[in-house]
């Protein structure tokens, strides 16, 4: 009789421990499993949806690496929904899709999505001066509007631990580089509905 009410207090103390330690990884897996992409990425949805603008499933599965520069329209305090650029990407996005606009020297506002929990590079990350808000990032970029994202722009799926910051150094290149770049901001077709308060 003993034995069997150790048994059952053993399993319920396994119980006890267990559930808060479920819990914690619950919340924890966000920061290391693409869970954002498991639950909304596919790519072959994408593909047949977007096939007229030329996207097929082997070019949406293409990983670039790419430098990114936050720099929300109306200044840091803004509500600017798609706040990043993307600067440069490897290979070129002109590789990738021929038919599509060179976007050497071209600054190209984007979307940008964590693969694990479906949020941009926090703020925190991107410190209060530009030249701390350049990036290196690997990962996908999906066609506008994409995951409900704002329309004309691409959105840029990256891995969330590829995510490294530019060398100070650099980034000062790179700002005083991007002064005679030409932006898309001013594009008509790429407009996505922003405008400053």
């Amino acid at each position: 009789m003993a034995s069997g009410t150790n048994t059952s207090t053993s399993k319920i103390a396994t119980i006890v421990v267990l559930i808060p330690i479920l819990a914690a990884l619950w919340y924890a897996a966000p920061w290391v499993l693409p869970i954002w992409w498991w639950q909304n990425v596919d790519i072959e949805a994408l593909a047949r949806t977007n096939a007229e603008a030329g996207y097929t499933k082997s070019s949406l599965e293409k990983e670039f690496e790419f430098v990114v520069f936050y720099n929300p329209r109306g200044g840091r305090g803004s509500n600017d929904p798609c706040p990043f650029q993307i600067m440069e990407s490897t290979p070129a996005w002109k590789t990738a899709y021929p038919n599509s606009v060179d976007e050497f020297e071209l600054l190209v506002r984007c979307s940008l999505v964590d693969e694990r929990d479906g949020e941009p590079i926090s703020k925190l990350w991107v410190g209060s001066v530009n030249e701390e808000g350049f990036f290196k990032i690997r990962g996908w970029r999906f066609p506008p509007a994409s995951f409900g994202k704002p329309k004309g722009r691409p959105v840029v799926v990256f891995k969330g631990l590829s995510m490294e910051k530019l060398e100070i150094n650099k980034s000062i290149t790179y700002l005083g580089n991007i002064k005679q770049w030409e932006n898309d901001d001013e594009w008509e077709d790429r407009f996505d509905g922003w405008s400053k308060p």
